[in-house]
């Protein structure tokens, strides 16, 4: 799922041109969009499926990671659970915002997740079930950013152009944690949104 569609990106300015930006160009910038804020917010603005593989740690309860080791926050649901491959119910599990899941004591208490216990979770994640708005805009914007870098046929490590008026300097956003775009305004809402994991449990 992504936070916009092909219809609102391509109605955006010097979107238009489709025999220059085909519908495939936008559907790429928009995955890339969308997993960009997923990655720096560190939670999806939507319910999303996740399928992740744990490692028992000795205690009743368990934090999401991804396969990268973020912390999966705001899980919502949960859809299986198998430790060492038997399927549990998921009926007696508690799921909170940080990415933590407890299981009651009658499930197995502090064995469930015993060290070298294989522990496989699907369910779905995410801090919300509608996209805030500020977070589609962000999307959008992105998305149409990244095209026109595609198609700008400037090195992006350029600071300068040549043309037929004089030579033009181009502004280059300075690298930092907290800009993950060129653009100021996405950077700004999307550091108001940031969520942070917690560091261990």
């Amino acid at each position: 799922m992504a936070y916009t569609t092909l219809a609102i990106v391509r109605a955006l300015p010097e979107m238009e041109d489709v025999t220059v930006i085909l519908d495939a160009h936008i559907t790429d910038a928009i995955d890339y969009a969308t997993e960009l804020i997923d990655h720096f917010t560190g939670t999806s603005w939507e319910a999303k499926a996740f399928t992740t593989t744990l490692t028992g740690n000795g205690k009743d309860h368990i934090l999401l990671r991804d396969v990268d080791g973020r912390v999966i926050l705001y899980p919502q649901t949960l859809s299986s659970v198998t430790i060492d491959s038997v399927a549990q119910t998921t009926t007696d599990w508690a799921l909170y915002p940080e990415g933590l899941i407890v299981q009651d004591s009658t499930g197995g208490g502090f064995t469930f997740t015993a060290p070298g216990r294989n522990i496989v979770v699907s369910g779905t994640a995410g801090i919300t079930s509608t996209v805030p708005e500020d977070i589609q805009w962000c999307a959008r914007v992105i998305a149409r950013q990244n095209i026109l870098e595609r198609f700008s046929r400037v090195n992006d490590r350029a600071t300068t152009l040549q043309t037929a008026d004089g030579q033009v300097n181009i502004a280059v956003a300075s690298a930092h944690p907290d800009r993950p775009t060129a653009v100021p305004e996405v950077n700004a809402r999307l550091v108001r949104r940031r969520q942070i994991g917690p560091v261990f449990f």
